[in-house]
């Protein structure tokens, strides 16, 4: 048995006992099953992260006798790239996602060591998160990463088969890992929610609020990242296509971000006593299906998965034959099964005990336009946008048409904007005036289809995130205040994660909607051609053997390469913006003959306003004229730079909620919420 393996099985073992530990001590309620529960969590901790260290250990140093390492690397990869292989592959992924998992848990009994906590939550909380490392670890042991390579793999490729060209990115360093952490981050809250729904115990929120804050930035920087690698380097024109993976990876993030609401209601206002949990188990549920889509090749048409989906199949045969074929794939399915029944039980339990336990109601609705009306709306939407989310994705298994993402879920995103104009202006300028300017927005919205139908989206879209950027703006002035900063910190940073989202939104129509788009064939060396106000002119090319002016290790003991270039330039009117080399790395079996593209290098040149997106395509003469043409296709990107900056902006809105929670003491955080109910009396008043 190698060491690796052995790890994995101390794993488990570990996992166990933690778990008989915290039974023990639920029933017994002595301390010493406290301490050697805390002792097992240490030894948990230090096995999976000297197995982690191991893996990128044999990465790092090309230990081309382990399988994993063989497929995923090369000895000539530059060190971020060995780096990037371990996640490369389902098996370095969820090793790190089970150190993601325990790592902060880990922190949490590091905490409580001076203070111990015996309150039985946190037992059920290390019940739970046992449970999931023990089924993870299992499907690892499954994949069996510490598999030795075998000879004949050896001969083929002595110095590995490598990482992907398309990995091979800056971005791919990074993207992966922090993904996989804001999913491990999330099993805490999750482990919360089911120990309130068990025990009803109210202080899950402890754990719960800051580990969904923590995994929401997480998973946000992700998206991000993963949106910004598919924009410089796949050169499909875009950032995001409603690709089954990134549509997966979309639902825990639309179903944290309402948890987040809720949990705070729940923890202020003892709303969505039921709703709240709920939330916070989809929320990780989302990520198990979204582990399962991604591993699940050969079921979805898409571009990230680990296998082709064979369309010509019936796609219930394709899912049952990847279910017969494949052991992981089959667990993880058996994963997510599990724990919606056990979830369904856990709920049907807990609404039994509120209900016999308690008459009171949910909440009363007094007015049309209250805080708890709006609130359960939204609530409500972000729950209906998840579940046409997920039905477009599963109805799409032969291939996801954008246009139904981007009108069904589009509208209702316009719907959650709608209902953020309204909880954020209502108190400072009343109930009438609020319909008047709600009823006026959407007038202006159908006016504006009517003066430009061939933009009907942003038409419509448009007078209303305006007013919805206005308003945002106006409460984060409002908000703000220099005497009491700290005070101020928390309701001003809320604003500004809902002025990104505003911004996102623009950025997604104008970048989505109002696309220049063409196909260019420009002579070499002579007049340029039109696109918009823009001219385009190619004043050079090349076809040079090997791979030039890109970064990339590629085999070259199979493969010979050509790159092939062109030289461009751009002019807005008289002025040159910009000077672009596109480059297409083309690889010739040395086996059979046979050409592929290894490399299309996207060039972006980008203005305040819009982006200008280059992708080369070919190169041709005219024997009879002596001339070169080349072939380009360029999208002229509006408002790209909003996009951007509403990702960025909205992450560091959520730091500076974390950081206000963390800087403030327990009494002055209670001022806090006084000084945000202060607000709203004064907004009444006024």
């Amino acid at each position: 048995m190698s060491i690796g393996n052995l790890l994995m099985y101390c794993s488990i073992i570990f996992s166990i006992g933690g778990i008989i530990l915290s039974v023990l001590h639920l029933k017994k309620k002595d301390k010493k099953y406290l301490n050697y529960s805390k002792i097992v969590t240490l030894l948990l901790f230090v096995t999976i992260s000297i197995a982690l260290a191991y893996i990128y250990f044999t990465f790092l140093t090309s230990d081309l006798s382990l399988e994993y390492v063989w497929r995923y690397s090369r000895v000539t990869h530059p060190i971020q790239y060995k780096f990037a292989g371990v996640l490369a592959g389902m098996s370095g992924s969820l090793l790190f996602w089970i150190w993601a998992i325990i790592a902060p848990w880990f922190y949490e009994e590091i905490k409580t060591i001076k203070k111990p906590n015996n309150e039985s939550i946190q037992d059920w909380i290390r019940i739970v998160l046992f449970s999931v490392i023990v089924v993870l670890v299992f499907i690892l042991l499954l994949h069996d990463i510490f598999k030795q390579t075998a000879i004949n793999l050896l001969a083929a490729y002595p110095q590995g088969q490598g990482l992907n060209p398309l990995l091979q990115n800056e971005y791919m360093v990074i993207h992966p890992p922090i993904v996989f952490l804001a999913y491990g981050f999330l099993v805490i809250p999750f482990a919360s929610t089911i120990a309130n729904l068990i025990t009803g115990n109210k202080k899950w929120t402890r754990y719960s609020i800051k580990w969904s804050r923590v995994s929401w930035i997480f998973l946000t920087f992700g998206i991000g990242l993963g949106a910004i690698w598919a924009y410089i380097v796949l050169g499909w024109g875009g950032y995001w296509s409603w690709d089954p993976v990134e549509t997966s990876s979309l639902l825990p993030w639309i179903v944290l971000t309402g948890f987040l609401h809720t949990q705070l209601m729940y923890k202020r206002k003892n709303d969505y006593r039921l709703m709240a949990p709920i939330m916070g188990i989809f929320s990780f549920i989302f990520v198990i299906f979204a582990t399962f889509v991604t591993r699940a090749g050969g079921l979805w048409v898409s571009v990230h998965t680990f296998g082709e989906a064979n369309v010509q199949i019936d796609p219930w045969q394709r899912f049952l034959n990847i279910l017969s074929e494949s052991q992981t794939v089959f667990m993880y399915f058996i994963f997510l099964i599990a724990t919606l029944v056990i979830v369904s039980i856990l709920v049907f339990y807990r609404y039994q005990k509120d209900k016999k336990g308690s008459t009171e109601q949910f909440f009363t609705i007094n007015e049309l336009i209250s805080d708890n009306v709006l609130m359960l709306l939204t609530v409500f939407m972000f729950i209906t946008t998840t579940i046409v989310t997920l039905v477009i994705l599963i109805s799409g298994v032969n291939g996801l048409d954008p246009n139904d993402f981007n009108s069904k879920v589009g509208a209702l995103s316009l719907i959650i904007v709608i209902l953020l104009i309204i909880c954020l202006l209502w108190r400072n300028i009343g109930r009438k005036r609020i319909m008047v300017i709600g009823t006026g927005t959407l007038i202006a919205s159908i006016i504006c289809v009517v003066f430009y139908p061939q933009y009907s989206i942003v038409a419509f879209s448009l007078p209303i995130l305006i007013v919805a950027l206005v308003g945002t703006v106006f409460k984060i002035l409002y908000s703000f205040n220099t005497k009491q900063l700290l005070k101020s910190l928390k309701p001003v940073s809320a604003h500004i994660i809902h002025l990104s989202i505003i911004l996102l939104f623009l950025g997604y129509a104008g970048s989505n909607f109002l696309v220049i788009k063409e196909d260019l064939s420009l002579t070499v060396g002579e007049d340029g051609e039109k696109i918009g106000k823009y001219t385009i002119y190619a004043t050079d090319i090349g076809i040079i053997d090997g791979i030039n002016f890109v970064n990339i290790d590629a085999d070259t003991q199979n493969y010979v390469y050509q790159t092939e270039f062109v030289d461009v330039k751009v002019l807005d009117g008289s002025n040159i913006i910009g000077n672009q080399r596109l480059i297409k790395v083309i690889a010739t079996s040395l086996v059979n003959g046979e050409n592929s593209l290894l490399r299309n290098e996207i060039k972006i040149i980008d203005t305040p306003i819009e982006d200008l997106y280059f992708t080369f395509q070919q190169i041709y003469g005219d024997n009879t004229e002596e001339k070169n043409f080349v072939d380009v296709n360029i999208k002229i990107l509006p408002l790209m730079k909003l996009l951007w900056g509403g990702m960025w902006l909205m992450i560091i809105g959520m730091i500076l909620r974390v950081f206000s929670d963390r800087k403030i003491n327990r009494d002055r955080q209670i001022n806090t919420e006084n000084y945000y109910e202060e607000l709203v009396e004064k907004q009444l008043k006024n």
